[in-house]
């Protein structure tokens, strides 16, 4: 049974990358920022066209608030999120082959099997093992060697009805 072992600390900027990544897969989260392009484009020609002053100031408020106060907000809570969980700052040992996932902090341990987990996806920096739709842990593959991604990418293949959305390089 192939298993891989490697050890992961997270940084500031990848958990706030990670819960960017995570924010805008919603469509919601999509949704807002076009329609906050969309309003702050269409503001000032539909304020020359009508002169309604109430009207511009809206689009411009709903604008600024989907394209530059709710990133502010998500960046802000990750910072909170971070800085007060000091399990997200422990130095995490990963062992996984095709029936389990164990991670072992210094303060927690904590293991699954892959038919709990709901998909897992693949960036240019990290892995998100989805434990829900909404809930994932992080794996930065600077923690893993090239061999080890690509080991974990047949793990993840190689598990029955697991959703996965993985890369080719």
């Amino acid at each position: 049974m192939e298993q891989i072992k490697f050890y992961s600390e997270f940084d500031f900027p990848a958990f706030v990358k990670a819960n960017f990544i995570l924010s805008y897969k919603l469509p919601a989260m999509i949704i807002m920022g076009i329609l906050g392009v969309f309003m702050l484009i269409m503001a000032i020609p539909h304020y020359l066209e009508t002169g309604e002053m109430i009207t511009l100031i809206w689009q411009l408020i709903l604008g600024v608030y989907f394209l530059i106060l709710l990133p502010l907000i998500i960046y802000l809570r990750s910072k909170k999120l971070f800085h007060s969980k000091s399990r997200l700052t422990e130095r995490m040992e990963w062992t996984v082959d095709y029936e389990w996932i164990v991670i072992k902090g210094e303060t927690f341990e904590s293991k699954m099997t892959w038919d709990k987990v709901y998909k897992v996806l693949e960036t240019k920096e990290m892995f998100l093992v989805y434990q829900s739709k909404l809930v994932a842990n992080f794996i930065s593959k600077s923690a893993m060697s090239v061999e080890q991604v690509q080991a974990f990418r047949k793990i993840v293949k190689g598990v029955l009805g697991l959703k996965s959305k993985l890369r080719t390089d």
